[in-house]
Parts: structure tokens; sequence; C-alpha cells
């Protein structure tokens, strides 16, 4: 894998700060995903009450096996239908880039996402940036962000499906503007002219989840029998100090 961030050659070692609360990450960082556990990235096992997920955590829903991979499968005689898989970096991150190879999973209510995100169960607003995959049309990207609880999304139309192999899809947080992109292609870019952006330390995840019906209209509806898998061979962030320049 090495084709992917073959534009930054420097490998950055994650920090640990060892303190009572989580720390912003002072270094980049890049895992491959070889094997549990992964040093710095927590993986989500438990009830999840959410009204837009039908979906629980379970580590057993992780497989490890040249990368990552997030599968998600039916449950009997629960609240939620489904069972996925959610890792998230134990420390918060900021402005930089962030790069993942990525194949997402393929089915109706199916979604699978990578994103920047803290809110109150964090103690904070609510600020996230997404890069997420609707199952039931892997050829789009839908990518989204929110300040403070607001939301601003879109789709964007890759001319590829994005199921059908793992590839590379990045977006820069900058102070005065994000860009999505996917492969080595600038696909969209908001500045702070155009819209308020993010601007919280956040926490970093990828996952699988099957949606709640409320979003069907959005998402569509898994069938009771959904098995999905998605696979994430690599993720990288590059801090904002060790970008090349200029970005703008």
């Amino acid at each position: 894998m090495t084709r992917l961030f073959r534009a930054f050659a420097a490998f950055w070692g994650l920090m640990i700060v060892s303190t009572g609360t989580p720390a912003i990450a002072a270094e980049g960082f890049s895992d491959t995903f070889q094997s549990h556990p992964v040093t710095g990235w927590h993986v989500a096992d438990y009830t999840f009450s959410h009204p837009h997920f039908d979906t629980d955590w379970s580590r057993g829903q992780l497989r490890f096996e040249n990368g990552v991979h997030l599968n998600l499968s039916p449950q009997a005689n629960q609240t939620n239908r489904f069972t996925g898989a959610s890792i998230r970096r134990e420390n918060t991150t900021h402005y930089g880039r962030y790069e993942v190879l990525m194949k997402p999973a393929r089915g109706e209510g199916v979604v699978t996402g990578f994103f920047t995100y803290t809110g109150a169960y964090y103690g904070t607003r609510h600020d996230e940036i997404d890069i997420e995959f609707l199952g039931k049309d892997t050829t789009r990207l839908h990518i989204a962000w929110f300040v403070d609880g607001v939301l601003k999304n879109m789709f964007i139309d890759l001319g590829f499906d994005a199921a059908d192999a793992p590839r590379i899809y990045a977006f820069e947080w900058l102070p005065d503007r994000i860009r999505w992109y996917a492969e080595d292609r600038l696909v969209f870019e908001v500045t702070e002219g155009e819209s308020d952006l993010p601007s919280l330390p956040s926490f970093l995840f990828a996952n699988i989840w099957a949606a709640d019906e409320s979003l069907d209209a959005w998402s569509g509806t898994p069938q009771a029998n959904t098995h999905a898998s998605a696979f994430v061979g690599e993720v990288r962030f590059i801090p904002l100090k060790d970008l090349p320049q200029p970005l703008s």
C-alpha cells in the first residue's frame, strides 16, 4: 500500500500525552491495522441508543487481515436489529489532512463512515466533518460538516463504484476551508466566507452501521437479513504544521 499517501514521505509518530482527559495529538500518525489491539485506537463495544441508528457496537465485528474489516450483521432479541463496528482515535486531532484507504459496504440502509466528531458526550458543542458512503448507491460520496449541531451536506458523483475496490479518500481541515478528495482529485471545497466551519479538536472515527427507518429517505432501510462489510487498509493524519505550503 505504499502508493497511499505518496505525496507525504515522512512518517509521523503519535505522541500520547498522559493526562486525565483526551489530548490533541501533537504529531501525526499512520496505521495499517495489521492486528488487534492497534495502539491509539478504541474499539466500541456496547449497546447504542440513538434515534437514527438501528445498530449496537461489538468488537467481534472487526476482522484483521491486511487491514481491518468492519462488519455488520443482524442480531436477535435486542432493541437494535444489527451489530456493527466502530473504531475511534483515543486522542483528539485538529487541523490537517485526514486520509483513508477504504472500500465501503454495499447494502440498502448501510452506511460506511470516516469522520471527525466532538459533541455533548465529550463536553463540547457538536462539530463534525464527514466522508460517508451509502450502501444503496456507492457511486456517490456523501460529504457533510456540522458546526454547533447545524448540518451542511451534499452528494458528489464519483464516476466509479467505490465498493469495487479500496481507494484513497481524504479531507483537508484548515482554519479557513475544508477540501474533500477522491483519489487525488479535489471534489469539493468550502471556505469560511461561504459557511461556518468546524473549529474544535475532535475524535477521528471509522465505522459501519445500519440506519433506522427514520432515515429511509436518505439511506434506505436495511432488510432484516442484511450482512455487509467495509474495509479500511490504512488511515493517516498529517497535522497542519507538516502539510506542504501553500495550501490556498
